[in-house]
């Protein structure tokens, strides 16, 4: 199951570096038509706004907590057992699961409820609401699964419990910064 999860989060991640190109190329072909025709693109700032961005966001999640890219508060790990470590990690993974599976839930009825009565954005070009609304309860999904596959891999033991960093690689860290 976690090699499937790993290939979603990889084929979720890749859509928002997709998001985060088309964006890029967006605003730069704004900025060009802009100064140069004087004949802006009118629907760029409605699509970067309410569709690329949240795509960017949200469908990053999963990828960056199998990367351990969040921030951790660890200033007792190092006084507690292994296994404490672990019971602790996998019920932290547990609870927020949870409450991502509520919040994906609550979003994926506003999707519907969206599509459901056809609401639009109203602009250049009327956007369909839910195609906006519809990345968010996908990338909770897809995170909630992640967090309750880590912590079933903590309790059994065969994921170890990330590590914070000692002060040398804190320090090599502050280094790269500079």
């Amino acid at each position: 199951m976690s090699r499937y999860l790993k290939l979603l989060e990889q084929s979720l991640a890749a859509i928002a570096v997709a998001a985060v190109l088309a964006m890029m190329l967006l605003v730069s072909l704004d900025v060009i038509a802009r100064y140069l025709f004087k004949a802006p693109l009118t629907f760029q700032y409605n699509l970067t706004e309410d569709y690329l961005m949240v795509i960017m966001v949200a469908l990053a999640l999963p990828w960056a907590e199998r990367r351990g890219v969040f921030i951790r508060l660890t200033p007792f790990h190092r006084f507690m057992s292994p296994a404490v470590r672990r019971c602790l990690y996998a019920f932290n993974n547990l609870l927020v699961a949870l409450m991502l599976l509520a919040m994906t839930w609550y979003a994926g009825e506003r999707v519907w409820t969206d599509w459901q009565e056809q609401r639009v954005i109203f602009g250049v070009i009327d956007w369909p609401v839910w195609l906006s609304h519809v990345w968010v309860p996908t990338g909770t999904l897809a995170l909630s699964l992640r967090l309750l596959t880590n912590a079933c891999l903590y309790l059994l033991g065969v994921t170890p419990v990330p590590s914070p960093p000692s002060l040398d690689e804190m320090q090599q860290g502050g280094e790269a910064l500079r």
